[in-house]
């Protein structure tokens, strides 16, 4: 076949390619004679490679999104370019699509999967907490509530015969150690929340009364029903101080919040003699009054074991 210096065609190129397969040629030659000619199904397994398209033969007109794209699934595995679930139809096995459609957290919405039926929690952001503050017993799932002396040393070292549990109905227990109400927890697969975290979760309770904070007495967990915060959760405010988990240095004055709020804080005056650290309470109890609220906070020494200090665990 001869053909003129600068006279080739398309046609030409079509009759070459076609010698070349008859020839025994090992790659696949693919015409490009019409826009959107160039499909998935045309081009497999390295086939078609630079070498093969020179001097700018195959352009963008001839290839556009249209015409030449990766089979379904392939450009999203598990859904990975659509965090939000925007781009959910690349993620054809679903794996990671459910929890991120719109946005959604990816916990378990069950607080009270694997505890007693009377042992609840509620959902306060992206933890569960105690709906009650906490009382503790002689078994994870039940046993009897003891409300006596704690049968393990303050320090919690042996305790591994209390379990904490979150039940409506019952005296909460005071007069534990941080260590004790640490471990009575840790025993129940909770733990105490961080200041931070009770701060969001008492968001919504009431500031004083209907609270218990001014009866002199502590009362049954649930008894106040309007002392309820937004997440659903009892006595935040009032009845007895919470332990949460952080420490800092003793404090020896209490300025309060100023106009900002007249809730007890007494977190002014680090002391420079004292021989522990102080571990925070929040919320007050049945006798400071108006001192008592969502943003009352005080210190007290870990070790230490007062009849109107309790706490609640989380998870």
């Amino acid at each position: 076949m001869f053909i003129a210096a600068g006279k080739w065609t398309r046609q030409h190129y079509v009759g070459l390619i076609a010698i070349f397969i008859a020839l025994g040629g090992t790659s696949y030659a693919v015409s490009v004679a019409e826009k959107n000619s160039v499909t998935s199904k045309s081009v497999k397994n390295n086939s078609l490679k630079g070498k093969d398209v020179k001097d700018d033969s195959l352009t963008g007109a001839d290839v556009n999104e249209a015409t030449l794209r990766l089979p379904p699934g392939e450009q999203g595995p598990k859904g990975d370019p659509g965090l939000d679930g925007t781009n959910g139809t690349n993620g054809t096995d679903g794996t990671n699509g459910t929890d991120g459609i719109d946005g959604a957290p990816s916990w378990s919405a069950d607080c009270n999967e694997g505890l007693a039926a009377n042992d609840v929690m509620v959902r306060a952001g992206a933890t569960c907490i105690d709906k009650y503050e906490a009382s503790i017993w002689t078994a994870r799932t039940g046993g009897t509530q003891i409300t006596g002396a704690i049968p393990c040393a303050a320090n919690g070292q042996n305790c591994t015969n209390i379990y904490a549990r979150s039940v409506a109905g019952v005296t909460p227990r005071a007069s534990i150690t941080y260590f004790q109400a640490q471990r009575a927890l840790a025993n129940s697969g909770k733990r105490l929340l961080s200041n931070a975290e009770w701060q969001s979760a008492v968001a919504g309770s009431p500031d004083g009364a209907p609270c218990n904070v001014s009866s002199g007495l502590v009362q049954s967990t649930g008894a106040n029903v309007g002392c309820i915060s937004t997440d659903g959760a009892n006595d935040m405010v009032g009845n007895l101080w919470e332990w949460v988990g952080d420490w800092l240095p003793v404090s020896t004055a209490c300025p309060g919040w100023s106009a900002f709020s007249n809730d007890t804080m007494c977190l002014s005056g680090a002391s420079t003699t004292a021989t522990s650290p102080g571990a925070l309470i929040r919320g007050g109890d049945f006798f400071i009054g108006a001192g008592a609220g969502p943003f009352a906070v005080y210190d007290d020494q870990p070790s230490g074991s007062i009849d109107d200090v309790g706490f609640r665990g989380a998870r």
